[in-house]
């Protein structure tokens, strides 16, 4: 086969799928009844569920829009292994529960939860603490657990996130415009051996995330980050932008990385 004859089927899968591919026989994705930029303002880390099962529909059509994430050279080198209620699946919650208390405890420590304003039952701190605190002592019942595994082609980098975890957002957006809610956590590398034995992850793979996913016992909500002018800057760094003002009703929160030592 000539170049020129590969780079134009080449071009051919790229724009109309694998040519042994059938036309997709599933159902209709469902309407969107989030906008896009309302979804992306207002999906928080929803870590209390209802104690019902996410439908296979939902599994689908959120997978489905993970699965329509960008990835370097298009390899989609992501793969996504979902846990919901067989034996597999609780064996895998509960090592990624005893592994998320496990670092919570740590953390709480280490972070001062029990000094200071956490001590003030009314405090965003002590209310963080009350939340982490039931997720991971029920971490173990959540409906799903969804493992986003990326194939390494090549030897880990910094950049290879870039083809993970804008599929996690993906799928955390479509979550939110279905109904339904999820966090992302890193805890699964606490139990990254016991979760590869256990699911027969080859050593290839890595175990980027663990989401968990269900029908929120709360709600959404716009969510509070820093005011923007923090966070962008124009021309060079720490050099302000012009254009760099919050939107009317904007709530702010204080919290990010710890001051450089000086």
């Amino acid at each position: 086969m000539d170049g020129r004859r590969a780079a134009g089927e080449r071009r051919a899968v790229e724009e109309h799928g694998h040519p042994d591919a059938e036309p997709g026989d599933g159902l209709a994705l469902p309407p969107d009844t989030v906008g896009l930029l309302e979804g992306i303002c207002t999906t928080r880390a929803i870590r209390r569920y209802r104690p019902e099962p996410v439908p296979d529909t939902v599994l689908r059509d959120v997978l489905f829009a993970a699965t329509r994430a960008p990835s370097g050279s298009n390899r989609q080198p992501f793969r996504f292994l979902v846990l919901t209620d067989g034996p597999k699946a609780a064996a895998a919650k509960h090592l990624v529960g005893e592994a998320a208390r496990r670092a919570w405890g740590v953390k709480r420590t280490a972070d001062g939860y029990d000094r200071g304003s956490g001590v003030d039952d009314t405090s965003p701190k002590a209310s963080m603490a009350r939340t982490m605190e039931a997720y991971v002592d029920h971490l173990d019942e959540v409906p799903v657990l969804i493992l986003p595994c990326l194939i390494r082609h090549r030897e880990a980098n910094p950049v290879e996130g870039g083809s993970i975890y804008p599929a996690c957002q993906n799928l955390l957006l479509a979550a939110r415009a279905l109904g339904y809610g999820g966090v992302m956590t890193s805890w699964n590398l606490l139990a990254d051996a016991e979760l590869r034995s256990l699911l027969s992850i080859p050593d290839e793979v890595f175990v980027a995330a663990a989401i968990t996913l269900g029908r929120p016992q709360g709600h959404q909500g716009p969510v509070r980050r820093r005011p923007l002018a923090e966070l962008v800057y124009f021309d060079q760094w720490g050099g302000a932008a012009p254009f760099a003002h919050d939107p009317p009703g904007t709530r702010f929160t204080g919290a990010g990385p710890p001051p450089a030592p000086t």
